[in-house]
């Protein structure tokens, strides 16, 4: 049996339903989301669910794309090192076995030595949280076991720049990842602590503790992230919070070749989404060329349309958009998208195949 090659088991991964429409990561195991896009006010809402709201205290402020201080449209401004946001109680946030947080970080020079990105509390124990360690360049992950303190490990990472951390437990084992790569791992099996405390970012609800940077896109998932789901939510620097390309109209199992491909950027809801400097350059092909690339008039930058060829029969070809080449008018990047189409004679199931062998040469050969 033929295998698929490492990097064609992912892309099949990520266009195999595990991810939401619009993009996000395993969405559907959601808790609490806030994206700090606001700009304005004291308040960032919580983007699944509703209610929940994160209040910026102190002097917490807006960060922005445009200058380098959000990862998407704007950002938690926490560069003075004199605020921060806090959450109220509610089962939401609380930690459980299965259980996963993600945050994008920038320090703003030393961030503080023990000082905190996300820390849950309540009276003075803490379920969880993650603070930087002395030196301002590493990080720990702690949580609180049948009444006992664990962290996964040291992390190390780079000053005044975008960092993507997610910290996960399964009931079992503790993991600590950095830009979509796991870079600590502990093995503890002991129940979680549960309680009714605040949470604060970028600080302890309270407001001690204080980060010196900026963070966005803080999410709680009732859900260990897996490996595969992680380095998509990172999307090579990118992140997935961008319009996504969709190919749903796509024949995924042409008789013929070349054959027409059309993709639309699309946003949360769905609707079309106008993105600027997307070009062929920009696209990914295995299997195959790509000719007469072009935006379709009048889709305002939304939709587009190329030739896909190929001379082999039969062939997979795996089509795909990286994150982060093209911007909405928000200046968000888009997310990761991808395609696999299977061109052959017609045969059942042709784009589930990994291997197919027709015997029709009856030439013995003579190696």
């Amino acid at each position: 049996m033929i295998r698929p090659s490492p990097l064609l088991k992912k892309l099949l991964f990520l266009v195999g339903g595990y991810l939401s429409a619009n993009g996000i990561t395993k969405e559907s195991n959601l808790l609490v989301r806030w994206s700090f896009d606001e700009n304005n006010g004291s308040i960032s809402q919580n983007l699944h669910g509703g209610g929940l709201d994160a209040s910026l205290r102190g002097g917490a402020g807006w960060g922005s794309e445009t200058d380098g201080t959000a990862k998407s449209g704007f950002s938690l401004d926490l560069s003075k090192g004199d605020g921060w946001a806090s959450v109220a109680s509610n089962p939401k946030i609380q930690a459980r076995e299965k259980f996963s947080y993600l945050l994008w970080f920038k320090t703003n020079g030393d961030p503080g030595a023990m000082s905190q990105l996300l820390h849950k509390r309540y009276d003075s124990n803490s379920p969880y949280f993650t603070q930087i360690e002395n030196g301002g360049s590493s990080l720990k992950s702690f949580f609180r076991l049948y009444g006992v303190y664990y962290d996964a490990g040291t992390v190390f990472f780079q000053q005044n720049q975008w960092h993507m951390l997610v910290s996960t437990y399964d009931g079992k084992r503790m993991r600590s990842y950095l830009d979509g790569r796991l870079i600590t791992a502990f093995d503890k099996e002991d129940p979680v602590y549960i309680e009714n405390g605040k949470l604060g970012i970028g600080g302890t609800p309270e407001g001690s503790s204080l980060f010196k940077g900026w963070i966005d896109d803080v999410r709680l998932y009732d859900a260990t992230l897996s490996d595969d789901e992680i380095t998509y939510a990172f999307g090579n620097g990118s992140g997935d919070f961008g319009a996504t390309p969709d190919f749903s109209g796509v024949d995924r199992s042409p008789a013929v070749m070349p054959t027409s491909i059309q993709v639309v950027f699309r946003n949360s809801d769905g609707s079309p989404s106008a993105m600027s400097n997307f070009n062929q350059s920009d696209l990914s092909v295995i299997g195959g060329v790509i000719n007469n690339f072009q935006e379709i008039n009048g889709s305002n930058g939304s939709t587009y349309s190329f030739d896909l060829n190929t001379t082999q029969n039969p062939q997979r070809l795996v089509v795909t958009v990286p994150a982060g080449v093209a911007r909405d008018d928000q200046n968000r990047t888009n997310s990761l998208g991808s395609v696999v189409l299977v061109y052959s004679d017609i045969v059942t199931h042709s784009e589930d195949l990994v291997g197919w062998w027709k015997f029709d040469n009856h030439t013995l050969s003579s190696e």
